[in-house]
């Protein structure tokens, strides 16, 4: 079939966003964080190690297979989703459904106890599905929103607010694992769920309510929309190959991605079980990232805007590289606080200017197609960091060794990112 000049088209009645609109689309990130932070990050992972399953020895390689198959399974389809999205113009649509559902998915997490084991995993796993193409349909919302300008200050500054999110989601649920991830605290531990599925839903309500769609549908039919989203990912993969700054970005976005997913989301099982926190000290080591992260997000995002991507992925990648020296060396509690603090910082940057990177890549009728591929690469790098660690830890009986598998993949995105060429935005092919 012929695919359309043009995917997608601005709605000419809408007028240019307004900074109450991007402030509404930023609280979007206020949502994400909180979700990723207590239920990734925090809650879930050692909940089902202690709680779910309280008499098995297999639970933190259960848990990284988990994240591998969802995060696998949201890589491969987000393309698709993508350009489905770009061709019929229901991107706010579709993103309200996946919000729904990640709420839902949330709040039944709270049902689960001692042996729940699968029924645990695939609540989590419909929640962190739900979550992840939320997310990439909301950041597919920035290029729309703001200029090329100051596309890294907007995406910056957004994921400052989802830093501040984590921080007051982590303060809230500290009083709830104060008592530590026992069977006699599980109650309270399963009030967290139903306040994560509260704070997500109040954080992305205002960009379901107030951010509007500007494009229109090229095809109404959904068959046929399928079919031409199908032949423009036909074209769209053959760049990877084909553009060198495609390529190399991509791939180094997924080494430092897989990376960086590796420690932050064992961060919390890593320091109870290497460092010795117990009590709410994981808790103040998830406030230690985000207070990092937001700083990072906002520094960065200026940083971005002001050398460019190129340079500025390159000293993120630095932080990490060197940062992880630190996490992987240091025993004493208030010195792992301060590395993790120092991670945060390059965690809320990353994430950003990687975002912001993508928007300057994609055409203007390929936004949400774009970030498709954005989602693909980093769901496969965030199932398969703690899938590695899992395995890894699993293997060698360790919590420690692991981690130096994370060196190995900051140092080769560091090698692809130094043969990127500049980045410019793209017109959309003709």
């Amino acid at each position: 079939m012929r695919v359309p000049q043009k995917a997608v088209s601005p709605q000419p009645h809408l007028s240019a966003p307004n900074n109450a609109e991007k402030v509404a689309w930023s609280f979007f990130d206020f949502a994400n964080t909180a979700f990723n932070t207590l239920i990734v990050d925090l809650v879930f992972g050692t909940y089902f190690l202690r709680v779910v399953c309280a008499h098995r020895t297999d639970a933190t390689w259960l848990f990284g297979c988990a994240l591998f198959l969802c995060q696998t399974l949201v890589g491969l389809l987000s393309p698709l989703l993508g350009a489905l999205v770009d061709v019929t113009g229901k991107k706010k649509r579709i993103l309200s459904i996946f919000y729904a559902v990640c709420v839902l998915a949330t709040a039944s997490l709270a049902a689960m106890g001692e042996g729940d084991v699968w029924a645990s995993l695939i609540a989590f796993m419909i929640a962190s599905i739900g979550y992840a193409f939320a997310e990439n349909l909301w950041a597919s919302f920035l290029p729309e929103l703001a200029p090329r300008e100051k596309i890294g200050r907007l995406s910056g500054l957004a994921r400052a607010l989802g830093n501040v999110g984590g921080f007051l989601s982590v303060i809230a649920a500290a009083p709830l694992i104060s008592h530590g991830f026992t069977l006699a605290n599980s109650g309270a531990i399963r009030l967290i769920f139903l306040l994560t599925a509260a704070i997500y839903c109040a954080g992305g309500l205002a960009t379901i309510l107030f951010v509007r769609e500007r494009t229109q549908a090229a095809e109404q039919d959904w068959k046929a929309a399928l079919r031409a989203s199908l032949v423009l990912l036909s074209r769209t993969f053959p760049k990877l190959a084909r553009e060198s700054r495609l390529r190399l970005f991509f791939g180094a976005f997924l080494l430092y991605a897989t990376g960086a997913a590796m420690v932050l989301a064992m961060a919390a099982l890593y320091g109870q079980m290497q460092i010795g926190l117990t009590g709410n000290e994981p808790a103040l080591l998830l406030l230690a990232i985000q207070t990092g992260g937001c700083l990072g997000a906002v520094l960065f995002g200026f940083i971005e805007d002001a050398l460019g991507p190129k340079r500025t992925l390159q000293l993120i990648v630095w932080i990490w590289f060197l940062g992880m020296g630190g996490f992987y060396f240091v025993q004493d509690k208030l010195a792992f606080y301060v590395v993790s603090a120092v991670l945060g910082m390059g965690a809320g940057s990353l994430q950003s200017v990687s975002r912001a990177v993508v928007g300057i890549l994609a055409p203007k009728n390929e936004q949400a197609e774009y970030f498709g591929l954005w989602g693909l690469f980093g769901r496969l790098a965030a199932g398969a960091g703690p899938l590695a660690f899992g395995f890894l830890s699993e293997r060698l009986r360790s919590f420690h060794t692991p981690m130096l598998a994370a060196f190995l993949c900051f140092a080769l995105s560091l090698a692809l990112l130094s043969a990127l060429p500049p980045l410019h935005a793209v017109e959309a092919e003709s």
